[in-house]
């Protein structure tokens, strides 16, 4: 017999919000820590102008795939009867918007720290801004996709989800919702003679 697992959707959709919320933390650390933006103010800057350099932006990737490693670990430990397709594609998605968040949030929070106006500095002063983490053409290095950060959480979530899956030692991932014998016949059923023979085969 099949043992029942219940699956609550409220416990998967509360973890899904933590590991939103986990984004907001995140991005609250990147925020207090990120290098700022800096360069030389010159004739006619104006913010628009002011390229985004490349450590705010590596440092935020980095973050984020240390989020995303840990929302997996999170997620398959306290969300044990959730383990599967499901219980990765909803908490996936929630670090995708988790990422988001801290986007939004660190650079807030890094405005807060760097804020000089490049309009109001003399010329050949050194400025000070936040990194712009949308990257909406805005890097030294040329073109790149706002969207791009965001997919930093989500791989990293997947290949731990992975790993934690190959890990198993059982087919159920540790659920439990597997019959204990799976060649054991229901109750009340008759063994035949054909039956007998058959296991003997195996």
């Amino acid at each position: 017999m099949t043992p029942r697992v219940e699956r609550p959707v409220s416990v998967l959709v509360a973890m899904t919000v933590a590991v939103v919320l986990m984004g907001a933390i995140v991005g609250m650390v990147w925020g207090v820590l990120t290098p700022p933006t800096t360069g030389v103010v010159v004739r006619g800057l104006t913010p628009e102008l002011v390229t985004t350099d490349f450590g705010g932006v590596a440092a935020f990737a980095l973050t984020m795939f240390g989020y995303g490693a840990a929302a997996a670990l999170i997620v398959w430990i306290a969300v044990r009867a959730w383990r599967g397709v499901v219980g990765f594609l909803v908490p996936v998605l929630g670090t995708v918007a988790g990422s988001a968040v801290a986007a939004e949030t660190g650079m807030w929070l890094a405005g807060m720290r760097f804020d000089d106006d490049v309009t109001a500095l003399p010329v050949s002063s050194v400025y000070e801004v936040a990194p712009e983490l949308w990257l909406e053409g805005g890097t030294s290095a040329g073109y790149s996709s706002p969207w791009i950060l965001l997919i930093c959480a989500p791989f990293a979530f997947a290949i731990v989800y992975l790993v934690c899956v190959l890990s198993a030692r059982t087919a159920d991932l540790g659920v439990g919702d597997l019959p204990d014998d799976p060649f054991a016949e229901p109750a009340g059923a008759e063994l035949t003679s054909g039956d007998a023979a058959s296991r003997t085969r195996l």
